[in-house]
């Protein structure tokens, strides 16, 4: 029409700052309003309006003129500032048709075009929210944002505020007053302008159609009565509504969240019902509670992350390392649960939702290394190895076999929280399946499979098969034939991963195996060969400085610095690859660690680090060779003692191995139920181990081995080999 040059095409071209563009087309637009929309008579009541008070221009009009998007003017929507009560006298509307428009104010009809006409005062945000009637409250009231502009018709000038400069620069729709009272126009021209102008749709106007879209409404009736056509069927509004509210893959997180129990019976369970005044806590709070209080996690406090058998304090033993991984899990949730984004897509779930999810990787993160024998995953392997030999000369089923000869920490780790925190019953801490479920990072009884992120490990033993049965039945993780990972498993996997990447990093420091100029040095190497951008810097990356205030920092001081800036690295991206690949997820068809997907390669870089300067270290190689000599010869010990024919050599084990791991042995072999068995002293005493079978033999001496603290697996070592007394 050339009536303007403020099209689309203009809009998107807009830079930032150049506001004096939208005042220069002032007057472009009285002329636009003067010579193809006003007819005489419309005009005319205008001006005679504007004698005695201001009157504002609003909405569609003036959204048109800028979009240059004109599908036939219908309405002019004017606001008059009245001074000194003015009323609309009885001779304006003299000759006119008019009635009382939907909020109060006056529709005035001449040939094709209709004008509203409002009182400042009674306009419906302004009286909802009782404001003071000015033009700012109107800005302010606007249901999106590029409506946050009026024309002073008397002065001829365009008047806006801060969210339509944002619109501008940002060319997102966003709502600035979420309260409508005509919900379904506000809905069918979220996806009219955002179609028209190519806009993207911003996250508050996402949450507000997810809180707001019912598809039982006719929203082509509500188009007829508005704009005398469809815009839009039904059935496309649907779609298109669920294409924006759900570019984030809605997880039905119900399905997962279980709260059930193995023992269905709970003290908990009865208190919280009897007393909800005094017990707030949620069935997941309770599952920390039972965490933190157990044997199993204090005894960690002695047990080898990266150093062995260190004597000093500043080191991580795998008590801080869990503690600190429950640190970065809770972040990791955090991030996930207070986008905007994740409230539009749960809406009054969410909160729920996010307390549930953040209880539950806290004791999910805190047990997911309760499993691990003495000297950390070496450890693992002296078991392993030593018993591919044994079993290929002693007969248990290939079943059975597996829970040794791949023995793992993670399997071990849900035999301890779920039997051997034995108080009576075989359910051990008896936590919700929802919290052993986030903790499983393989939730497989059988042979490995590579494949599948899930099946990588012998993740679960032969007398644990029930409670998985149950435990992935439970959260839904059956997919087909297959058994997926838990969503929340994955979280926590990353957030160890992001410790042990960075902390083993900052233990070696500590023990001076290295300077920070040697780690910088080795990342900004490795990262530059596997990008091949020459100019990398890791401390520009991660935005660290080498001096602060005119002072060169310390050596500390940058370690510290880079632990921080390389776990916010990893929390971001990690979150990031859990939402972009979440359909995978929980489809059971993603088959990767959330970090592997890392543009920067420094899992890479951090990884081949401590490959090359922390393993290889002649302080952990000669202790883990003491780990090697001290576990083979428990187990040689303790298997001579309970696989002796002589029943009085047999009795020397029940003096040795602890009462905890015999106490469940005696209950499993009962093969009663999992009722409470109230097991003495003298009964131990009475019981034979000979009426184990040769599996729950070994299981037994297994339980006990791997859950030794270090000094404790050398000191009993040393007594029963006869080098201490």
């Amino acid at each position: 029409m050339g009536f303007s040059s403020f099209t689309c095409e203009n809009w998107s071209n807009m830079k930032q700052h150049s506001y004096p563009t939208i005042d220069r087309q002032a007057q472009s637009f009285k002329l636009f309003l003067d010579t193809y929309i006003l007819t005489p008579k419309v005009k005319s009541a205008i001006e005679e309006l504007s004698e005695h008070s201001t009157v504002y221009i609003f909405s569609g009009i003036i959204r048109d003129f800028l979009t240059g998007v004109i599908d036939g003017v219908r309405d002019c929507d004017i606001v008059i500032h009245r001074g000194n009560d003015y009323k609309i006298p009885l001779s304006f509307l003299k000759g006119k048709k008019y009635k009382r428009n939907q909020f109060g104010g006056l529709k005035i009809f001449d040939d094709n075009l209709s004008l509203d006409v409002w009182y400042l005062e009674n306009t419906w945000g302004i009286v909802k929210e009782g404001d003071i009637p000015n033009v700012h409250s109107l800005l302010n009231r606007t249901f999106f944002n590029f409506s946050s502009i009026v024309f002073d018709y008397s002065d001829a000038q365009f008047l806006y505020n801060e969210q339509f400069i944002e619109f501008l620069e940002t060319k997102r729709i966003e709502v600035v007053y979420p309260c409508n009272p005509n919900i379904e126009l506000c809905i069918v021209n979220s996806l009219y302008f955002a179609d028209k102008c190519g806009l993207a749709i911003g996250d508050s106007l996402k949450q507000w159609l997810s809180s707001h879209f019912d598809d039982n409404v006719d929203f082509e009736t509500a188009q007829i009565c508005h704009f005398q056509r469809v815009l839009y069927d039904n059935v496309k509004i649907k779609e298109r509504v669920m294409e924006i509210i759900n570019e984030e893959y809605l997880i039905d997180w119900k399905k997962y969240l279980n709260t059930d129990r193995a023992r269905d019976k709970s003290n908990f369970k009865d208190y919280k019902a009897n007393n909800p005044q005094n017990e707030r806590r949620s069935s997941f709070e309770s599952d920390l509670g039972r965490v933190l209080f157990s044997s199993a996690l204090r005894r960690m406090h002695d047990k080898t992350q990266v150093v062995p058998l260190t004597t000093g304090d500043s080191v991580h033993t795998r008590l801080t390392h869990s503690l600190e991984v429950m640190n970065v899990a809770e972040s990791l949730g955090l991030d996930y649960c207070r986008r905007a984004s994740f409230k539009a897509c749960y809406g009054n779930k969410a909160f729920q939702i996010e307390r549930d999810i953040i209880a539950i990787l806290r004791s999910a993160v805190l047990i997911h290394d309760i499993g691990n024998p003495p000297f950390g995953h070496f450890g693992e392997t002296i078991i392993q190895n030593y018993f591919k030999d044994y079993l290929s000369t002693h007969i248990i089923t290939d079943e059975e076999a597996l829970d040794f000869i791949r023995f793992d920490g993670n399997a071990q780790g849900l035999r301890v929280v779920s039997k051997l925190q034995y108080i009576g019953d075989l359910y051990g801490l008896n936590l919700t399946y929802g919290t052993m479920a986030a903790y499983m990072k393989y939730p497989n009884s059988g042979e490995i499979n590579k494949n599948y992120v899930g099946t990588k490990k012998h993740g679960v033993y032969y007398s644990e098969k029930g409670l998985l049965d149950k435990i992935v039945d439970s959260c839904n993780m059956r997919k087909g034939k297959m058994i997926a990972r838990h969503p929340l498993s994955f979280l926590v996997e990353a957030a160890d991963s992001i410790c042990y990447y960075i902390m083993d990093v900052e233990d070696g420091f500590i023990m001076r195996w290295y300077s920070f100029e040697d780690i910088i040095k080795y990342l900004n190497k490795t990262i530059k060969a596997q990008t091949g951008n020459d100019s990398f810097d890791i401390l520009s990356e991660l935005g660290i400085k080498e001096v602060d205030d005119g002072v060169k920092k310390s050596e500390r001081r940058l370690m510290v610095d880079l632990r921080v800036g390389i776990i916010r690295y990893f929390v971001q991206l990690a979150v990031s690859n859990f939402l972009k690949n979440l359909p995978g997820i929980d489809a059971g068809k993603y088959s990767h660690e959330l970090l592997d997907d890392d543009p920067l390669y420094l899992s890479t870089a951090l990884k081949a680090f401590a490959k090359r300067y922390i393993y290889p270290q002649k302080d952990i190689e000669q202790l883990e060779l003491t780990g090697y000599s001290v576990l083979r010869g428990l187990l040689d010990i303790l298997i001579d003692y309970v696989f002796k024919d002589d029943a009085k050599f047999r009795n020397h084990s029940k003096s040795v191995i602890s009462k905890t791991c015999l106490k469940v042995a005696i209950h499993e072999t009962n093969h009663i139920n999992n009722s409470y068995m109230n097991i003495l002293e003298e009964d131990i005493w009475k019981f034979d181990v000979e009426n184990l079978t040769p599996y729950n033999k070994l299981r037994l001496i297994v339980d006990f081995v791997s859950g030794m603290t270090d000094k404790y697996a050398v000191t009993l070592y040393q007594k029963l080999s006869g080098q201490r007394l």
